[in-house]
C-alpha cells in the first residue's frame, strides 16, 4: 500500500515537494487555499542549483523554454558607474523565468505522477500525527503532513516551531514590462544588472525575448515604496533606466522582506519546508531554489522510510544534512542586505573587495553551487 502525504500549499515549494515524493510511490495530495494554482510575483532568479533540481523532477524544459540565460552579473553604483561585473561560469548556470512559467512546470511534474489537488482548502493548523487541520472544520490525516505556507505559515505556529520571524527595514515592487528594441546598449546585452542609489535599489533582469523584471527595492519608511508609484523619484535615482521605468503600469505590489527561524524542521510526522520554515531576504535568489531543493531532499530521505514509524526519524536525518547549508544561505543573504544603508562610495569599495575576494565570493554563491540531493551534475 502507497504511503500517504498531504502537503498544504500549493506554490513553488510545495509543488516541488509534491512531485518528489509521488514520484516516489507516495499518494499525495496538495491542499491550496486560492481557488487555483497561481503564482504571486513576477520574475524569479533559479540558480544552478535549482536548475538541478528542476531536472531531477522532470521539469526543468517547460520551465526554461524561452528563458533568459545571463552571462554576467553586474552591480552600479549611483553615477552608473560599474562596482563589479561577475562572469557567470557555464557550469554555474543562471537562469531567469517568469514565476507562473516555473509554477505550470512543477503543476505539470505534479499531474504526471498523480498528485492531486484540492483549491479553496486554508490549513489553519497542524498536529505532530501527520494531521492538517482545514478551516471548514475537516481534518485531513496521512503518514506525513508538510507545510509548505509561507512565512506566515499556520503549520509552523501550531506545532510550536517558530524560533523568529521578523521583517526586515527593506521591501520591493516587483513588476513586469514589455521589452523593446533598444533597451539595452550592446555593453548591457545578457547582463542581470543590479542598480543602487542610496538606500533605493533597481534590479533590472530580462525574462525572455518579450519581457523584462523589475524589482524596485527601498526602505519602509521611504516615500518611493507609496502606490500609486511616483516614477519620477525612481528615474531621478536611476536615470539610465528612466525608458524602462516610464514603462511600469499600476500592477505593482510592495513586499517587505522576511526571515524565519525554526526550532526544528519537524515534530512527529509532520515537517515544514520553504519559507515556512527558513524564509530569507532575496539577495542571493535563492528562496525558490531553497524550497525546491529541500522538499526534494525531503523525498530522497523518506525513500527508506516504509513503515509510518520510521518518517520522524527519517525527518530528523533530513534536517540534520541539509540545514546547516540553509542557515548559511540565510546568514549571508541577511548580510548582503546590510551595505544597503552603507554611503554610496563605501558600499561601492565594500562590494568591490567582497566579492573580488575569493573566499567570500565562494559563501555568497555556496548554495547556488551546491549539489543538491538527489540531482546528479549536468551535461554540457
Amino acid at each position: 500500500m502507497a504511503r500517504s502525504a498531504i502537503i498544504s500549499g500549493g506554490g513553488i515549494g510545495g509543488l516541488a515537494t509534491a512531485a518528489a515524493l509521488a514520484q516516489r510511490g507516495w499518494d499525495v495530495t496538495v491542499y491550496e487555499r486560492q481557488s487555483e494554482l497561481r503564482a504571486a510575483g513576477s520574475g524569479i532568479y533559479i540558480w544552478e542549483n535549482g536548475l538541478r533540481v528542476l531536472e531531477a523532477l522532470g521539469a526543468y524544459e517547460e520551465a526554461t523554454d524561452g528563458a533568459f540565460h545571463g552571462t554576467h552579473f553586474e552591480q552600479r553604483d549611483n553615477r552608473d558607474q560599474i562596482i563589479e561585473s561577475a562572469p557567470i561560469a557555464s557550469d554555474k548556470r543562471l537562469l531567469t523565468v517568469l514565476r507562473s512559467r516555473l509554477l505550470g512546470s512543477l503543476k505539470s511534474a505534479c499531474e504526471r505522477a498523480g498528485v492531486k489537488v484540492v483549491t479553496n482548502a486554508e490549513t489553519i493548523g497542524a498536529t505532530a500525527g501527520g494531521e492538517l487541520l482545514l478551516a471548514n472544520g475537516q481534518t485531513v490525516r496521512a503518514d506525513l503532513a508538510v507545510g509548505v505556507d509561507g512565512i506566515w505559515s499556520r503549520v509552523r505556529q501550531s506545532l510550536g516551531l517558530e524560533l523568529l520571524h521578523e521583517q526586515t527595514r527593506e521591501g520591493a515592487l516587483r513588476t513586469m514590462i514589455a521589452s523593446r528594441p533598444g533597451d539595452f546598449a550592446a555593453q548591457d546585452v545578457g547582463k542581470y544588472i543590479e542598480n543602487w542609489n542610496g538606500t533605493r535599489r533597481l534590479l533590472v533582469t530580462p525574462v525572455n525575448a518579450t519581457q523584462i523584471y523589475l524589482a524596485l527595492t527601498c526602505l519602509q519608511d521611504d516615500e518611493a515604496r507609496n502606490l500609486p508609484l511616483n516614477r519620477q523619484l525612481w528615474i531621478d535615482a536611476f536615470p539610465r533606466w528612466a525608458h524602462l521605468i516610464e514603462r511600469i503600469g499600476d500592477t505593482l505590489s510592495w513586499g517587505v522582506y522576511s526571515v524565519t527561524r525554526s526550532r526544528a524542521w519537524s515534530a512527529g510526522r509532520t515537517a515544514i519546508v520553504g519559507d515556512a520554515a527558513h524564509a530569507q531576504p532575496p539577495n542571493l535568489g535563492q528562496g525558490g531554489g531553497m524550497a525546491m531543493q529541500n522538499g526534494l531532499a525531503m523525498a530522497v530521505a523518506l525513500e527508506q522510510a516504509q513503515d509510518p514509524r520510521d518518517i520522524p526519524a527519517a525527518l530528523q536525518a533530513w534536517e540534520a544534512a541539509e540545514r546547516p547549508l540553509v542557515e548559511h544561505c540565510q546568514r549571508w543573504s541577511i548580510l548582503y542586505g546590510e551595505v544597503t544603508c552603507l554611503p554610496d562610495a563605501v558600499r561601492s569599495q565594500v562590494i568591490r573587495s567582497a566579492m573580488g575576494d575569493e573566499w567570500v565570493a565562494g559563501q555568497v554563491f555556496k548554495a547556488a553551487n551546491s549539489s543538491p540531493t538527489g540531482t546528479v551534475a549536468p551535461r554540457h
